[in-house]
């Protein structure tokens, strides 16, 4: 009797060790920060680019627009053209055109 009673509990016993192990484990790997990210639409500055502008307007556009993106990427965010985004919620979406009154 002692011999089957030991036989059930064993396997008992380390499957409750293996969980605790295992949960301990888990709570000691520190979470990974989420990874801020950026979506920058080039596709639409190049829309509103006038041909009637004087080639240094356009470029100057273009220049600063190279630039935002530079500066969201030295401050830690992974920056992507929305020209290749499937879905992505609102808030990522950067505007960088100015809005006509």
């Amino acid at each position: 009797m002692k011999r089957s009673l030991t036989r059930s509990l064993l396997p008992m016993g380390l499957g409750l060790l293996g969980g605790l192990v295992g949960f301990a484990l888990h709570q000691s790997i520190a979470p990974q920060p989420s990874l801020p990210i950026a979506i920058l639409d080039r596709g639409s500055l190049l829309n509103t680019l006038d041909d009637t502008q004087p080639e240094s307007d356009r470029a100057e556009r273009i220049r600063l627009f190279e630039s935002a993106a530079r500066h969201l990427a030295d401050a830690g965010y992974l920056v992507i053209d929305r020209g290749w985004v499937i879905a992505a919620p609102e808030e990522f979406y950067v505007d960088l055109n100015p809005r006509s009154p």
